[in-house]
C-alpha cells in the first residue's frame, strides 16, 4: 500500500480523453477522488462546502424537531446581555413540527400501484388473438346459444352473460380483465422488491428529508445474491456536481461520506492486511480529528477503531469497438478490440475488414479514505441501468431531488416557515414577561387597622399577611375600632 498523505491538496479532475485502460488505473481514481474531496472539503473565507451544507440542514431539521437554539430569542430579551430579571420558560413553541407531520403525512400515502403492460410483439400477438376470439364470441353468440339449448354442449369459452355488448364494452374488459402471465409476474417483482426493501420506510424518510431539508437521496444497486437493494441516504452527506437541474439529471459525478468501522474494510478489499488497517486507522483518525464528520461522537474509542470513507460514483464515457471482418463465403464475423485498436485504412482494405465503434456512457465505482491517497475501490461499475429507448445512456446508483432547487440553493418548507416560527416564539416569550408583571391596582393600607385582628389561625396579623392576601384575592381585612371600642384611627 502506498505510503500517505494527510491534506486537500489543489486536485482538478482529470481528461476525459484518455484511453479506457488508463481510466480503469487506480491513480485515475484517486485524482478523482481528490478532486472530489477538494471541492467539497477546502477551507476559504466562505467556509467548508461541505460543513455549511451540513449545518444548514441540521439547523432545519432542529427547527423542524421544535429544538432549535434559544440563543437567539435571549438575545432579543437581554438588557446588555444581563437575563437576571427574567424568569421565563424558554422552551421553543412546537409549531412547525405540527405543520411538518401533517405535511409528510399527506405526502405518505401511496394512492396508485403497479401496473404493467407488455408492448413485445409475443405479447401483443396473444393479445390480438385473445381480442379476436372474445369478438368471434359476441358475433355468434345467438348461434351458439341456440346450439347450447339444442345440445347440451356448452361452445361458450366464458359466461355468455359478461359477454361484451359493443367494442366499447369490449375494450373496457380488454383493459380489465386481460392479464397475461408475464405482466403479473412483472407486477409481482416490483411489489416484492418493495416489500424486501422496507420502501414504505424508506419512502416516509425521503419525504420527511424534502419537507425539512428541500432535497431527498436514496440509492439503488444490484448486489450478487441479494438483488435489487434500494437504501435511503442523508442529504447532508451527499457530495454531487454542481447543477441547476432540480433532478440532478446532468451530475457527473455522486458521493457520499460515511464514517464505519475498520472492520467493514475488509469486506471492500479482502487483500488488506492488518498493518494496512492500522496505518488506516491512524491516519484516519488524524482527518478525524480535523474533518470530524461525525459532528457529535467525541470518544476516542470511538474513532480509533473507525475510518472516513468516500464512496464515490464518476461519470465518462467508453469506446465499444468491434473488428468487422467479411469472410470468403460472404459472411462477416464481428471481433471484439479494444479502444487503442486503430488500423490504417490501406491495412483495412487488404484485410478486407472495417472497424466498428460506439461510444457510451458509463459509471465507475470508487471507495477513498478521506484524506489520505489510499484507494480500496476503483473499478467499472457493474449491472449499471440503462434506459431501454437509449441505451447509451446510463443511470447512476444515486437518486435525488430537490423540487425548488434555483441556481444551486435548495429551499424547503420549514426554511420559509422558520421566520414565523421564531415571531411566535418571541410573541410566546413576551406574553410571559407581561403575564409575570400583572398585579392589582394600587391600595391604600392603615397599619394601625390591622391591629388585634385574628384570622382565626392562632398566628398574629401583620402587613406582609396583609399584602399577601390582597395579591391573591385582592381583599384585605380591617379593624375600624380597638378592643376597647375605641375608634381606630
Amino acid at each position: 500500500m502506498k505510503e500517505v498523505t494527510i491534506n486537500i491538496s489543489s486536485v482538478g479532475f482529470p481528461s476525459q480523453f484518455v484511453s479506457d485502460a488508463e481510466k480503469e488505473t487506480y491513480e485515475f481514481g484517486l485524482q478523482i477522488g481528490q478532486a472530489i474531496q477538494y471541492e467539497w472539503f477546502r477551507k476559504d473565507s466562505n467556509g467548508c462546502r461541505y460543513y455549511s451544507q451540513w449545518r444548514d440542514f441540521n439547523r432545519l431539521r432542529l427547527y423542524a424537531r421544535g429544538e432549535q437554539s434559544i440563543a437567539k430569542y435571549k438575545n432579543e430579551l437581554a438588557v446588555d446581555g444581563d437575563l437576571s430579571y427574567l424568569n421565563l420558560d424558554w422552551t421553543p413553541v412546537p409549531i412547525i413540527p405540527k405543520f411538518v407531520d401533517i405535511v409528510v403525512n399527506g405526502m405518505s400515502d401511496r394512492l396508485f400501484k403497479v401496473s404493467a403492460y407488455a408492448q413485445d410483439a409475443l405479447s401483443q400477438a396473444k393479445r390480438s388473438k385473445y381480442q379476436d376470439m372474445i369478438e368471434g364470441q359476441m358475433a355468434a353468440k345467438d348461434v351458439l346459444s341456440i346450439i347450447q339449448e339444442e345440445t347440451g354442449f356448452d361452445p361458450f369459452v366464458m359466461n355468455p352473460d359478461d359477454l361484451p355488448a359493443s367494442d366499447e364494452e369490449l375494450s373496457l374488459y380488454m383493459n380489465l380483465n386481460y392479464k397475461p402471465a408475464i405482466e403479473i409476474a412483472e407486477e409481482e417483482a416490483i411489489d416484492t422488491m418493495f416489500a424486501e426493501n422496507h420502501y414504505i420506510d424508506i419512502r416516509k424518510r425521503l419525504d420527511y428529508d424534502m419537507m425539512v431539508t428541500g432535497m431527498a437521496v436514496a440509492k439503488h444497486e444490484f448486489l450478487p445474491g441479494a438483488g435489487v437493494d434500494v437504501s435511503y441516504v442523508d442529504p447532508a452527506n451527499v457530495v454531487y456536481s454542481y447543477t441547476e437541474d432540480p433532478h440532478f439529471k446532468d451530475c457527473f459525478y455522486w458521493g457520499e461520506i460515511k464514517t464505519v468501522p475498520i472492520a467493514e474494510l475488509l469486506k471492500i478489499d479482502p487483500t488488506l492486511t492488518k498493518e494496512d488497517l492500522d496505518k488506516i486507522s491512524k491516519y484516519s483518525q488524524t482527518w478525524f480529528n480535523y474533518f470530524n464528520v461525525a459532528q457529535f461522537y467525541e470518544n476516542d474509542i470511538f474513532y480509533r477503531d473507525t475510518c472516513t470513507l468516500m464512496y464515490f460514483n464518476y461519470k465518462t464515457t467508453k469506446k465499444i469497438v468491434y473488428k468487422k471482418k467479411i469472410l470468403d463465403n460472404g459472411n462477416m464475423r464481428m471481433i471484439e478490440k479494444d479502444d487503442g485498436f486503430n488500423p490504417p485504412d490501406e491495412m483495412m482494405e487488404e484485410g478486407n475488414f472495417e472497424k466498428i465503434e460506439k461510444t457510451i456512457d458509463v459509471w465507475y465505482d470508487g471507495v477513498m479514505v478521506m484524506g489520505t491517497n489510499i484507494v480500496l475501490k476503483w473499478e467499472l461499475a457493474k449491472n449499471m441501468v440503462r434506459p431501454k429507448s437509449s441505451s447509451q445512456h446510463a443511470i447512476p446508483n444515486y437518486v435525488a431531488v430537490a423540487p425548488r432547487m434555483y441556481k444551486g440553493v435548495i429551499e424547503s418548507l420549514v426554511r420559509r416557515m422558520i421566520p414565523y416560527a421564531d415571531l411566535i416564539q418571541m410573541t410566546h416569550l413576551k406574553l410571559q414577561q407581561v403575564i409575570a408583571r400583572t398585579v392589582p391596582d394600587g391600595v391604600y393600607i392603615d397599619a394601625d387597622g390591622l391591629n388585634e385582628v385574628d384570622l382565626g389561625t392562632g398566628a398574629a396579623y401583620n402587613p406582609q399577611d396583609a399584602l399577601r392576601l390582597y395579591y391573591q384575592t385582592e381583599s384585605v381585612i380591617g379593624r375600624s375600632y380597638t378592643q376597647e371600642g375605641d375608634y381606630n384611627q
